[in-house]
């Protein structure tokens, strides 16, 4: 025979149950695309030199984006995300570091290349008089 307590007990596990079956669906969705995004960030700053010009930097990058795939194996996608977006903006920076670090090794190599060349030039001239 049903009474009301076994309504109550019916409702409760309903709404258990849905609560549940809801739950999975309000946490954010997996990074998927800024997890790549990081990917990719880093493979860009290790082409660009960031080894070699900022290797604790790209070291970081990396670290943080293992921290993100972790986070999303355990479920915790928004601290997945902000580890992704870390990451992603630290191999950003390795790389612009990278980059400026090569063009000012370059400068000053053509600055040497310019010295050398005017001191030949001065030395010929000088041995023409």
């Amino acid at each position: 025979m049903f009474t009301a307590n076994t309504f109550s007990r019916a409702g409760s596990s309903a709404i258990l149950t849905s609560l549940l079956l809801f739950l999975p669906g309000c946490g954010s969705a997996p990074p998927k695309e800024t997890l790549l995004q990081a990917e990719t960030a880093i493979q860009d700053a290790d082409r660009a030199g960031a080894s070699q010009y900022e290797p604790q930097l790209l070291s970081s990058a990396r670290t943080k984006l293992s921290r993100a795939n972790k986070d999303v194996d355990d479920d915790e996608n928004d601290d997945a995300r902000r580890m992704a977006e870390e990451a992603y903006s630290e191999a950003v920076l390795a790389s612009a570091k990278a980059q400026a670090a090569k063009q000012a090794k370059e400068t000053d190599e053509m600055k040497k290349a310019i010295q050398a060349l005017k001191q030949e030039t001065s030395r010929e001239s000088e041995s023409q008089q």
